[in-house]
């Protein structure tokens, strides 16, 4: 299949058809985006090989529901904008928490020009990143809920920043350099197939609907809302891939739910 006709069936999967590329509809795309295709860690947690190519990607996402995390989600949007005609470059980044570190380049995102203006395009961060295009150096509210804002504290150094407890928060800092494909393979293979690797040690997955994120990490499934969250403990594998299935759109096997669940669910 070539890029166009995955683009066509994307964008019917999210109920969008094609327009113009103005910030209307990169911000249609990318919240239908974030609340119909799961950010998760399957595919690391259960060792499987996850190659980038555009075709393998639009298979997984997709096609086979089986989620995905940032080298997967926004190398499949980074392609699909570009189709679409965005301005559109791939940047990697280190994801810092509020702390002042100096980690690997495990995060990859998207940097749009649109109508004038700079924005981070990220649909793979999970629940606490933005279900929006995110202007530079500027607070912008992404949704009623949650604001965010790229800060630049040294130069030739950005901060994507979320709005916790009255203050800003630094989730991860990257810089304006040139990369390519071939940087972020580097940075995926460590992130699905180190031994130590977040991803592979821990089971996540995220999404970020219009009145509620829906979280899960390992034994914990929470439900955020304004009127207050819900919490669930998983009890056992069966009742994870019904949890993955049901509120994450996730599908998987009886088989796998016994692999994702190892270290931190009985059987």
């Amino acid at each position: 299949m070539d890029r166009s006709e995955i683009t066509t069936h994307y964008l019917k999967a999210l109920g969008l058809t094609k327009r113009n590329p103005t910030l209307a509809f990169l911000h249609d795309i990318t919240e239908l985006h974030v609340s119909t295709f799961a950010f998760c860690s399957i595919g690391p947690r259960l060792g499987l090989d996850l190659p980038l190519d555009l075709n393998s990607l639009f298979d997984r996402i997709v096609l086979q529901k089986r989620g995905g995390y940032c080298f997967e989600q926004n190398g499949l949007l980074f392609e699909i904008l570009e189709d679409l005609g965005f301005s559109v470059k791939p940047y990697l980044a280190r994801v810092i928490y509020n702390q002042d570190i100096q980690p690997g380049l495990t995060h990859r995102i998207s940097i749009v020009e649109c109508e004038g203006e700079k924005y981070v395009v990220d649909v793979g961060f999970g629940p606490l990143g933005p279900n929006g295009p995110v202007k530079f150096s500027r607070e912008d509210r992404v949704d009623k809920n949650r604001s965010f804002r790229v800060s630049a504290p040294k130069e030739n150094e950005f901060h994507m920043q979320i709005l916790k407890d009255g203050d800003f928060f630094s989730l991860y800092k990257f810089e304006l350099a040139h990369y390519g494909q071939a940087d972020c393979e580097i940075g995926h293979f460590f992130s699905h197939k180190h031994p130590k690797a977040v991803f592979v040690n821990n089971l996540v997955a995220s999404r970020i609907m219009k009145d509620e994120i829906r979280s899960l990490r390992n034994q914990e499934y929470w439900i955020l809302r304004l009127s207050g969250d819900i919490r669930q403990r998983i009890e056992n594998p069966k009742h994870l891939q019904h949890i993955l299935k049901e509120q994450f759109d996730i599908q998987i096997t009886e088989t796998e739910s016994l692999g994702l669940a190892r270290d931190f669910i009985s059987r």
